[in-house]
């Protein structure tokens, strides 16, 4: 009797694999339909985390102390990096949008969850466990964003594949910033969140497609075609390297791979710290209420949702990746300057928001042109690398994510948070250096019209060679 369910239980799953499962690459509407629900995906599995908002008045409600809190969310970003080693081999067995069903439903469960929670074991427990079942979804999540944008330029895609964590973010930080003067409560916010999570997964359930393995093969076979019309090698058996630490040994001996990994680490102190403890600061250095911490962060996010689309636009038109990122954290470093001064005090809203606009708006210029030489580096070095290479940028991001929770706190408590972002202006400036020392020319127009150039040429050799066969 057991097995019988077992089989029918397999056969079920094998069904619905298949229902979801395209033959034919989507094109079009259709395409662009599925490319959004893919990243409405990655907004819901980031935005059901989203804690930032509810911290001051979550924390004194636990009698958690902040210290304590930036050791917590080490532990679980450390936990959910030994989850996600696990989940990427299922999903590529079982198939990418069933894992992700399957784990944003139990997470979704999870999240109402939350209302159980009354002491920071009960906390510790019910937030461990979601991040866990994250840590299992997070490969099929990133493999299917890429999947779905391979013919998008590489900036605009890179921009779509960060917007997963940035609506979240503003997101939360909105509904927060409308709701909490309402409702005062952090089990209110739950509630909200939990039911914003059903309605967006609901969509996702219902229309989510993975794509074949076979299809994943012709795209595979079509990227290689572009290499060799840009008169790149085809990669060979022999480039594919024959292990893990084969594949890190190639790939970490290139010194420009740390060059702009560690200066993107430096980049990324401030987004980290707005990302984590962005209504908190607002609430302890300019004494908001957590209502309105929360829609002053919001406009942080909003800001840089709509920078990091139309700058890939422009960085893809221009073919610009290592000035615009320049243009971008220079003056981001001179507003954190002129900011400063003002922490510890009161300004008004207005000119907060001004601050968080911009600087939402100049840290989105600085990161997605970063993104596609990164990409473009990796390329350069061997296209068998890439998804090393952003294994070994998640890696480090990861960890300095769980060295800079507590640290940032420690500080702020110590110090002031105006102290903490004179440490994220000393990053940015890191990171500009890094950006300046990193390789490739200023100006791309000449590369690119060469590429094109190679690209005719290399299409009139084919012509010429079909139609000599033909006679």
């Amino acid at each position: 009797m057991a097995g019988d369910q077992a089989v029918g239980v397999a056969g079920g799953i094998a069904a619905f694999v298949r229902a979801r499962t395209l033959t034919e690459y989507p094109r079009g509407g259709h395409r662009w339909a599925l490319l959004l629900l893919t990243v409405l995906t990655a907004i819901l599995a980031a935005y059901e985390f989203q804690l930032a908002p509810l911290l001051p008045i979550l924390l004194p409600y636990l009698h958690m102390s902040r210290i304590g809190y930036g050791y917590f969310i080490s532990f679980v970003v450390l936990i959910s990096g030994i989850s996600a080693f696990y989940g990427g081999p299922i999903a590529d067995r079982y198939g990418r949008v069933l894992m992700i069903d399957v784990c944003l439903g139990l997470i979704t469960c999870l999240l109402f969850a939350n209302l159980l929670i009354t002491n920071v074991v009960t906390f510790v427990i019910i937030r461990t466990s979601m991040s866990v079942i994250a840590g299992l979804m997070a490969g099929a999540s990133a493999a299917l964003v890429r999947d779905m944008s391979p013919r998008l330029s590489r900036s605009l895609a890179f921009g779509l594949l960060t917007i997963g964590p940035v609506g979240s973010n503003w997101l939360a930080n909105y509904v927060a910033g409308k709701t909490l003067p309402i409702y005062h409560t952090w089990q209110s916010q739950i509630w909200i969140m939990g039911f914003l999570a059903i309605a967006m997964y609901i969509p996702i359930l219902f229309w989510l497609s993975d794509l074949s393995a076979e299809l994943r093969v012709q795209i595979f076979r079509s990227e290689i075609a572009e290499m060799e019309a840009e008169g790149r090698p085809r990669p060979a058996v022999s480039d594919l390297p024959s292990s893990a630490r084969d594949a890190y040994a190639r790939l970490l001996r290139h010194p420009e791979v740390w060059l702009l990994v560690i200066g993107i680490m430096c980049n990324l102190v401030f987004y980290i710290t707005v990302q984590a403890f962005g209504p908190l600061m607002f609430t302890d250095a300019f004494h908001y209420s957590p209502g309105d911490a929360a829609r002053l962060n919001s406009y942080f996010w909003l800001a840089n949702i709509l920078m990091l689309i139309l700058t890939g636009i422009v960085s893809d038109r221009l073919q610009l990746r290592k000035p615009i990122a320049i243009i971008g954290a220079i003056p981001a470093v001179m507003l954190m300057v002129w900011w400063i001064p003002m922490f510890g005090q009161k300004p008004d809203e207005r000119t907060l928001a001004i601050v968080a606009t911009l600087m939402g708006c100049l840290l989105a210029i600085a990161y997605v042109p970063w993104a596609a030489q990164f990409s473009e580096t990796l390329e350069d070095i061997s296209p068998a690398l890439q998804a090393t290479g952003w294994a070994f940028f998640g890696l480090v991001t990861r960890a300095w994510g769980a060295v800079q929770a507590p640290l940032s706190l420690y500080v702020a408590t110590h110090d002031g948070w105006g102290a903490w972002v004179r440490v994220a202006a000393c990053g940015l400036t890191i990171y500009i250096i890094a950006m300046a020392l990193s390789r490739g020319p200023f100006y791309k127009i000449a590369e690119v019209h060469a590429r094109d150039a190679a690209r005719q040429a290399a299409a009139a050799a084919a012509a010429a060679k079909a139609a000599s066969a033909d006679n």
